[in-house]
This record gives structure tokens, sequence and C-alpha cells, in this order.
């Protein structure tokens, strides 16, 4: 055989095995990124589920959607019927001494369980755990009712006075905080 045409023979076989490295490569980057993002979305709904599963967190949602309900306790008693006011004045930084049998100690306890969880949220964010896309649509309409006129002055002392700094940058995420 001519050694012209067994060296482009062997060009063409290392071009074939380079083309095919790359096309391996290439599958295998999308196949992985794909993998990630499934493993993104399961962390997200794990982070979700884990924060409707405290029920704290969970009562301070309901909080913030309604107005007048009462909450059992974890000695078996309830909170008297809470109002927006009541929430508000509980959240407040300064004079938080509570008479016996104030809800304002539980209300506290509530939020602070939902802003651990919106600490977590934001640090797993941060570390491209999970992405805020995933958990976004679970809080918006919460998001929204925080920052509204008569709520973000409260909420925004409360989160600052605690620290909560990770909370603040989980909200601020949103358009509407």
């Amino acid at each position: 055989m001519n050694s012209m045409i067994k060296d482009l023979l062997q060009l063409a076989a290392w071009a074939v095995a380079v083309l095919g490295g790359l096309i391996a490569a290439f599958k295998a980057i999308v196949e992985w990124r794909e993998s990630r993002r499934w493993k993104q979305a399961e962390m997200a709904k794990t982070c979700l589920d884990e924060i409707r599963d405290n029920t704290l967190a969970r009562d301070a949602l309901k909080m913030l959607d309604w107005e007048g309900l009462s909450f059992e306790l974890t000695d078996g008693t309830r909170t008297p019927q809470i109002s927006h006011e009541n929430r508000r004045a509980a959240l407040r930084t300064v004079n938080t001494e509570f008479l016996l049998g104030d809800p304002g100690p539980f209300i506290r306890d509530a939020f602070d369980s939902l802003f651990d969880g919106f600490e977590r949220l934001e640090h797993f964010i941060r570390i491209d755990l999970i992405r805020f896309e995933d958990v976004a649509p679970a809080f918006r309409y919460y998001v929204d009712k925080l920052g509204a006129p008569d709520e973000r002055q409260v909420t925004e002392g409360f989160l600052a006075a605690y620290k909560f700094e990770l909370a603040v940058s989980f909200l601020k995420r949103f358009a509407t905080w």
C-alpha cells in the first residue's frame, strides 16, 4: 500500500476518533447538566416540603393569609384568635416581654421558623444547590403580603433586629420586595 494512502487513512482514523471523542464528551456534559438540573429541582422540592412540614412555619404562612385563626400549641391548648394587628404587634423589636397567655411568643416562634426556612433557601441558592425559580412560586403570594405597606416596616425591622440577612436577600429576589 502506498505510504501516502496509508498516511491519509491513518489521518482519517484519527479525525474520526477525535470527532467521536468530542461527541461523547458533549453528550456526557449534556447528560451531566440534565442530571444536575434534576437534582436541583429535587432538592428544591425537599426544601419546600421541609418548610411546609414545619408546623410553626406553616402557621406563620396561615397568619399572613388569614385573620382570626386560632392555633394549637405544643401543650395541646390553643392560642386566642390572632388578628393581623396581633401579629404585627408580636413582631415588634422593642418591649418584647409578653403577658401570660399572650400569643406573641408563639407568633414570634412561627415567624422565626419561616424566616429560618428563607435563610436556608437563600443559602442553597447561593451555593447553586437549588434554583430560585424552583422555589419562588411557592412563596410569591406570601412575599407580596410581607411587602404590603402595613407589613413591610414590621417585617424589615424584625429581620434586621434578629440578623436574618439571608432571609432579606431571599425576599429581595422577588420583584415586589
